[in-house]
């Protein structure tokens, strides 16, 4: 069931780097191009929390992640049928509302993803199932982007288009009939109690949420590392293009190898948690992708910068694993929903307001100093880590770390 899942998911991904052109073609300015990136990560910082006290007293949580999940997935059906019917002028804003009202069951899938992949994989499982997830998927969305590219190309506008989001819908609901057969512990339900209404429940949650000191400190260093690497999202693009001139081609390349490299990586760190700890894969992944943006800096040579981006993918996946498993770690698993809706809250935050920042700086004072100032910000968060990685093993029994005491 797992695997099936993660091929439809590939396939689904493979919208993303589409949807923008899709919109360009359409007419869309770059404001409405920006919107597709804002309106999840909104939907994510406004509803995270809220959908998130919805979902903690469900005893079964996977049929509103399957379910939710498919809603969100049957908008790009809905999607291409607005592109037929919508007036040329309104298509652009009519398909916003779209994705807008879609954002909504999308962030609930979003919020219950950790519990649903903790409780099938189990404590010590996360960076088995994970890894292989994450790679399975990044093997479909590469064939499938390339398979998109051609029929793109062989078909006329917007009939190509709309073929294309049809066929995401169906791999939607592929993705639910899989989904929807996990079998994950059941949660034992938390007794609401009415301490005032909505305020009540805020309160009520926040003495919960700093019951847990260590999701705290967890979410504090988290917080920093996103917003280093988020600084650097709208930076990197804009080095390609302005600084080393890479054409088309060259970011196809670069692209492919990115994609190519986080295969090896969920397949290299699983090997590496095993063999040696959790802990070493979570400073070492931390520190080079902290890196990344300074090296890539330093040069404008497109070798090299192709090399810099696969070397920055593997460990990339790493990074992917090791957080997860730190997260789910750190959560009391009767209070799950709760604490990964509030993670959620955080990580998008952090994704609307540090690309803004990384772009107004670039615009002052230049493209690489601003992504050496998103290195700066990166090894400030790995230094976070490695100190409370060693105050843990300060604490913890010789030779044992807590937890699964291996990557997740």
């Amino acid at each position: 069931m797992m695997r099936g899942d993660s091929v439809a998911m590939g396939v689904i991904s493979a919208a993303t780097p589409f949807l923008p052109v899709l919109v360009v073609r359409l007419g869309g300015s770059a404001f409405e191009v920006s919107m597709l990136t804002a309106i999840p990560a909104i939907s994510g910082f406004l509803l995270a929390i809220p959908l998130g006290q919805f979902l903690q007293g469900k005893p079964q949580i996977v049929p509103w992640y399957s379910g939710s999940r498919m809603i969100a997935h049957l908008s790009y059906a809905v999607a291409a049928i607005v592109i037929l019917v919508a007036p040329v002028p309104l298509v652009v804003p009519a398909l916003l509302v779209v994705w807008a009202i879609a954002a909504v069951p999308s962030t609930l899938g979003m919020v219950s993803f950790p519990i649903v992949m903790d409780g099938a994989a189990g404590p010590r499982g996360r960076f088995e199932i994970m890894s292989r997830r994450w790679a399975i998927m990044g093997l479909t969305t590469a064939v499938t982007v390339a398979v998109i590219g051609q029929i793109l190309d062989r078909l006329p506008f917007p009939a190509n288009y709309q073929l294309i989001l049809v066929g995401f819908s169906i791999a939607g609901l592929i993705s639910y009939w899989f989904s929807s057969r996990f079998r994950v512990p059941q949660a034992t339900p938390v007794p609401r109690r009415d301490e005032g209404g909505r305020l009540g429940r805020l309160r009520a949650m926040v003495r919960t949420v700093r019951s847990e000191p260590a999701f705290l400190r967890y979410s504090a260093r988290q917080l920093v590392y996103v917003i280093g690497t988020r600084f650097a999202v709208p930076l990197i693009p804009l080095y390609y293009v302005r600084e080393v001139g890479a054409t088309d081609a060259w970011i196809g390349i670069i692209a492919t190898a990115q994609s190519l490299a986080l295969l090896v990586g969920y397949h290299l760190w699983r090997r590496v948690s095993l063999a040696r700890s959790a802990t070493l894969v979570l400073v070492s992944t931390l520190l080079v992708t902290a890196l990344y943006p300074a090296a890539l800096s330093l040069t404008d040579e497109l070798i090299a910068v192709a090399g810099l981006a696969a070397i920055a993918a593997v460990f990339s996946a790493g990074v992917d694993l090791a957080l997860f498993d730190e997260l789910m770690k750190r959560i009391p698993r009767q209070f799950g929903v709760t604490f990964t809706s509030i993670d959620t809250t955080l990580v998008n935050g952090a994704s609307i307001l540090a690309p803004l920042a990384g772009a107004t700086l670039a615009t002052a004072f230049g493209v690489a100093v601003a992504l050496q100032i998103a290195t700066l910000i990166g090894l400030i968060a790995v230094i976070l880590f490695a100190l409370d990685t060693r105050g843990r093993a300060r604490r913890a029994a010789p030779g044992v770390e807590p937890g699964t005491g291996e990557p997740a």
